[in-house]
């Protein structure tokens, strides 16, 4: 049944409930009935039968000033948002008219925005001409809502309680070389990569301390990097120059093994998997502009082509 009282239907409360906001924004009967187009005596008698319904009077009338109830106030806190609610719907059926567009502002780690950005970006506009992205790429994680960012993607860093967070994919290391670091001989177990200079990178907490898997049975090390920086690339091109063994994302030095200009070493043994996020405001109602985003880049990574650099796709159900 589509009333809330029996004898009073939906839309005739709601007209009642949007005269009791207009009075307590105009502070009074008469200047809400002149911006509502109703005379003074139907405002009064409207609002009189909204407390008769709820049994309670909304508003204390004296000669001079109107204030609100108890009932009032917490009438008015849940009647606030039906603006908000009816603007959201208005806009979500102007969008399904209209083509999206406008600026949307992404913030994305630097390596992995490095590798995987400018095709997404480039499939994105084709899809949605009229989108503009403007792109960040950056290391440390920036504050959405200070910055002006509609989106980020971040690895394995808590987001704020007032952040979405959506599983994006899983990235795994590999453990690499250059084939003229080594004359033959190359370590056979995590054990033995002590015998071998290593690289670190000390953006990472626990940067030296290296733990792989191998079925069931967990193997830890800790080494002494005879270099550690803060830069994937630079790492990656250290260990093309045959400066010594890291541990790299797959999706940046496939690439490298694939071609034979790097070796993946130890590949029986596994290194943890870090999960990658979208994340973004929450925000009512969300912008058409940054739902397609999301909905694209989820989509986009999901490919088998993304999915093949990235490892497994997280499941997003």
């Amino acid at each position: 049944m589509n009333e809330i009282d029996a004898g009073h239907p939906v839309n005739q409360q709601l007209q009642w409930a949007i005269t009791f906001i207009a009075v307590v924004e105009h502070g009074s009967f008469t200047r809400a009935a002149a911006a509502l187009g109703i005379s003074t005596a139907l405002a009064s008698r409207q609002l009189s039968q909204l407390e008769t319904l709820l049994g309670t009077p909304l508003l204390f009338r004296t000669t001079r000033r109107l204030n609100l109830t108890e009932a009032g106030r917490v009438y008015l806190e849940h009647c606030r948002d039906w603006p908000q609610w009816v603007g959201a719907a208005a806009l979500a059926v102007r969008e399904l008219r209209d083509e999206v567009a406008g600026t949307v502002r992404i913030t994305v780690p630097t390596s992995f925005g490095g590798v995987f950005m400018a095709r997404a970006l480039l499939a994105l506009r084709a899809r949605h001409p009229q989108l503009r992205v403007e792109l960040d790429l950056s290391r440390d994680p920036r504050d959405l809502e200070a910055g002006g960012y509609d989106l980020a993607i971040r690895s394995n860093i808590a987001s704020p309680d007032r952040l979405v967070s959506r599983p994006l994919s899983l990235v795994r290391d590999w453990l690499v070389a250059s084939p003229a670091l080594f004359d033959g001989t190359q370590p056979a177990s995590p054990a033995e990569l002590g015998d071998w200079p290593c690289l670190a990178n000390h953006f990472f907490r626990d940067a030296t301390h290296w733990v792989f898997s191998r079925g069931q049975v967990l193997y830890a090390i800790d080494i002494a990097p005879v270099l550690q920086a803060n830069d994937y690339n630079l790492l990656r091109n250290l260990v093309l120059a045959g400066g010594g063994i890291a541990r790299l994302p797959g999706y940046l030095v496939g690439t490298d093994v694939d071609s034979g200009r790097l070796l993946r070493l130890l590949p029986d043994y596994q290194l943890p998997e870090m999960p990658y996020y979208l994340v973004y405001p929450q925000r009512l109602p969300q912008p058409a502009k940054v739902r397609v985003l999301i909905d694209f880049l989820l989509e986009w990574f999901a490919r088998p082509e993304q999915a093949a650099l990235l490892g497994r796709p997280v499941s997003r159900h």
